[in-house]
């Protein structure tokens, strides 16, 4: 088994990528196979390290200009072996790095609902249309002002059960969880699911120029066989496809994915949510698509955990300069 010895400073088990495979903690850096370093800390975090690291940044994507991450890659010196295991490519941060790109919340889904098994996930509710909002934080451009238009229109506003932190009016529907000043999106109560029965989903990236990053808020309506309408990034539905899901457009229409102007996208959403609360929908009739993307869920993750324990039982980290970047 892989003997891992967690940074007594810079490691957070929730952004590690340890935490989802077997592995045996050890108490000291002399004991292991590898150094397991998880944080966001604007520090030299690979100072003094001798072995092997497995480095996960897994809460979002990436970027060149943030700060702490050049902080941190000049500490490591350019013979250290390093994995770095994240949800986007590190290539201009550190190239020649071996890279293994991952669906961190896909597999945080997985591993807490179908391993764990910390909440209880539900079958459909097939009864009268009751959408369900779960607008998270309201400081994003496509969630208050979705809100704001479904509760300005009769059609919707009778039909949603919704709730937003610090938007009084909604539902106490979402407790906020939070470790280390982020929402976790766990442990839920299983009754918004069996209560409603069409998630209305408004992911964390809205703009244009964004990446494609479902998070816990589409994964959890999945794992709770929720049909979906999700307002993100431009294609957002057509790179969900793509990982293997299925969509609603039989019943939805989706045009708005493929709308490049954030303001006319959010009006075509809530454009498609009154035409759905319109029709007399059989929910019946999604619960064989619903079901797919479980199943499609648990593959995807299983694979993912998979390839986890290959990129780091092989050990074929390179140090050539020549990148290894492994894609979800």
């Amino acid at each position: 088994m892989i003997k891992i010895y967690r940074h007594k400073k810079h490691y957070y088990d929730l952004e590690s990528v340890d935490r989802f495979i077997d592995v045996e903690y050890v108490n000291s850096e002399e004991e292991c196979d590898y150094v397991a370093v998880a944080c966001s800390h604007n520090e030299p975090v690979f100072e003094g390290i001798r072995k092997p690291i497995i480095y996960s940044y897994l809460r979002e994507h990436p970027y060149e200009h943030d700060e702490y991450l050049q902080t941190q890659f000049k500490s490591l010196h350019t013979d250290q072996k390093i994995i770095i295991f994240s949800i986007g490519s590190f290539e201009k941060i550190a190239p020649g790095r071996k890279n293994i790109i991952i669906d961190n919340f896909e597999l945080d889904c997985y591993h807490r609902l179908f391993v764990k098994k910390e909440c209880e996930v539900v079958q459909s509710n097939f009864g009268t249309t009751r959408l369900l909002f779960l607008g998270g934080k309201a400081d994003k451009n496509n969630r208050k002002p979705l809100l704001d238009a479904l509760l300005r229109n009769e059609k919707t506003t009778g039909r949603l059960a919704w709730s937003m932190f610090g938007v009084d009016g909604g539902e106490p529907l979402d407790d906020i969880q939070t470790e280390d000043n982020h929402y976790l999106g766990y442990p839920y109560d299983s009754i918004v699911y069996q209560s409603t029965n069409f998630s209305v989903i408004s992911e964390t990236h809205f703009d244009q120029n964004q990446e494609f990053h479902p998070t816990e808020k589409t994964y959890r309506a999945i794992a709770n066989r929720h049909p979906f309408a999700i307002l993100s990034t431009p294609f957002f539905l057509k790179k969900l496809k793509d990982k293997g899901y299925v969509t609603f457009n039989r019943t939805l229409d989706e045009n708005y994915d493929i709308e490049i102007n954030p303001e006319r996208r959010l009006q075509k959403f809530v454009n498609s949510l009154n035409s759905l609360v319109e029709k007399n929908v059989n929910y019946k009739t999604f619960e064989k698509k619903c079901e797919q993307n479980v199943n499609t869920l648990i593959k995807n993750a299983e694979e993912t955990k998979q390839r986890i324990i290959e990129g780091i039982t092989n050990d074929r980290i390179s140090n050539s300069g020549n990148a290894e970047v492994y894609d979800s």
